[in-house]
């Protein structure tokens, strides 16, 4: 079964945030197609770029949007098949959180409680099953590297993970800037954008845990490609589309 973050190959495309422009011009500048999202109002402020709010990856060419987004449009268009959430989004949690859920391996890690109830559904009709977690943010809280490994500062998150086989770095929280709120996550500041391509937003050193981080990476045969300078910033995760 195919993990939409977990690119086969090099991808030509990626969901990134329309907030930041240097996003798109690094990634054109190594030849990906930006799929800039657009403000959603519906959702908190400080997170209303962000594509891990917007969408939910299902499989590699189909996606879950929040209904009414822009970001319906701009995928149908590329081919993909696209389904809108049955929930209308709010700018509180739990209502902003519809889409925050991942596809990883035959898992959707979620918290069952906030995931979009048609998502959960097309999850029971594809085979998925549900890892279930008490964070909301669940998307944005961990960085998928491959089959096997992640990293998160959630440790209810690195547990329940742990419990089903996987690997997980566990990293201190905090340490990640994101405007209007205390901290962001590690997830919203990066992406695979091929086997052994991980790209991140700001510098990985700028973490007390950044060089850790830097040789689990590195342990598995990935690359970090740093989008931009400066401190990590979480833009809501870069989104490969195979």
């Amino acid at each position: 079964m195919s993990t939409p973050r977990l690119p086969e190959y090099p991808v030509e495309r990626a969901i990134v945030s329309g907030e930041y422009p240097v996003l798109s011009l690094s990634l054109q500048e190594r030849g990906i197609t930006p799929v800039k999202t657009l403000f959603d109002s519906r959702l908190p402020q400080p997170i209303a770029y962000h594509p891990d709010m917007q969408v939910c990856m299902l499989e590699a060419g189909y996606a879950y949007v929040l209904q009414g987004n822009p970001l319906r449009d701009k995928l149908y268009k590329l081919g993909m098949a696209i389904t809108e959430t049955e929930k209308i989004p709010g700018n509180t949690y739990p209502k902003d959180v519809l889409c925050n859920a991942f596809v990883w391996n035959s898992w959707l890690v979620g918290n069952p409680q906030t995931i979009d109830p048609s998502i959960r559904r097309s999850m029971d009709a594809r085979g998925l099953r549900i890892l279930p977690v008490r964070q909301g943010y669940t998307a944005c809280a961990v960085a998928v590297l491959d089959k096997q490994c992640a990293i998160t500062s959630d440790l209810g998150i690195a547990r329940q993970l742990e419990k089903n086989g996987f690997t997980v770095l566990r990293i201190q929280p905090g340490f990640i800037q994101l405007p209007g709120y205390g901290a962001g996550f590690i997830g919203g500041c990066c992406g695979k954008l091929a086997p052994d391509l991980l790209a991140v937003t700001g510098h990985l050193e700028s973490h007390p845990d950044g060089q850790r981080m830097r040789d689990f990476i590195q342990k598995r045969g990935i690359a970090v490609w740093e989008l931009t300078d400066g401190p990590l910033l979480d833009v809501g995760g870069v989104l490969p589309l195979h």
